[in-house]
């Protein structure tokens, strides 16, 4: 099918490319170009037989749809994935990963049929009068005519886009690794010093609140929790219930931003002193 033959062209060229996300939503619009123009042309040509609408079910329209799967997946993970410390980033990609095998444990059956290349069941799979049997639930959301799909051939794509995904996310675990690496190795002088919080644990908790409030990091796009756990490894400080810490500051009687104010009145002095005052 030529239709077929130059996505898969066109797909080899886009291997080369970034993985940014303008790369990633070039490659999806693509992608659901041919989807779309692979449902005009199965709507307006019957199948000789089921056993030739059998291979496009099971085989053709899932290779295709399981590359819409990793590239919705691939630009939500650029999009939401947190600018923070690469511990947890890490801890983000990992969950990425469990939710995949979440899902492969979910339809672990119909996972080994389709691996192991059975056929007993394609009948029932892969044929589009039975398409009522189905009976999973598909995560990624496409506005297709009835026409278009069988009751196993979205899951069949899940298959083929489970490895990619998995490999996806290995990859970014592993140059999130490999950037630690470097960084302890270019760093090593650097990381060795030790930079003490010197003042108590209360005036660092009105600070962080102070500068998450702000927007003075990430724009504010960043949990508080996230920015705890920041300044907890830089100083190398335990920052123990902080929420109950910033209810004490609140419930202060006076000087509620007693710590801000010192840091104010200090520069102030500072700036007294340089200018001769």
């Amino acid at each position: 099918m030529p239709l077929i033959e130059q996505y898969q062209a066109q797909k080899q060229k886009n291997d080369y490319k970034q993985n940014t996300v303008k790369d990633i939503k070039l490659q999806l619009q693509q992608t659901k170009k041919v989807l779309n123009q692979l449902r005009i042309n199965i709507l307006e040509t019957n199948f000789k037989n089921s056993n030739e609408e059998i291979l496009f079910f099971k085989y053709t329209k899932p290779s295709i749809y399981a590359d819409f799967i990793v590239l919705s997946n691939q630009l939500n993970f650029q999009i939401n994935k947190p600018n923070t410390t690469d511990n947890i980033l890490k801890n983000y990609v990992l969950k990425e990963l469990k939710k995949l095998e979440n899902r492969k444990r979910k339809n672990k059956d119909f996972y080994k049929y389709y691996k192991q290349n059975s056929s007993y069941l394609d009948h029932v799979y892969f044929v589009r009068e039975n398409k009522q049997l189905e009976m999973f639930d598909s995560y990624l959301f496409i506005h297709l005519d009835t026409d278009f799909y069988t009751s196993h051939d979205t899951l069949a794509a899940e298959v083929i886009a489970y490895k990619k995904l998995t490999d996806y996310y290995k990859k970014e675990i592993q140059e999130i690794e490999n950037s630690e690496g470097v960084l302890t190795k270019r760093d090593k002088k650097t990381s060795a010093k030790v930079f003490e919080w010197t003042t108590n644990k209360t005036d660092l908790v009105e600070l962080i609140y102070s500068l998450k409030i702000t927007g003075a990091i990430n724009y504010g796009n960043i949990s508080t929790k996230e920015m705890v756990e920041i300044f907890s490894m830089f100083f190398n400080i335990e920052i123990p219930n902080f929420y109950k810490t910033f209810s004490e500051i609140k419930n202060r009687s006076k000087e509620r931003t007693k710590f801000l104010d010192k840091l104010a009145s200090s520069l102030q002095e500072k700036l007294n002193i340089d200018d001769g005052n």
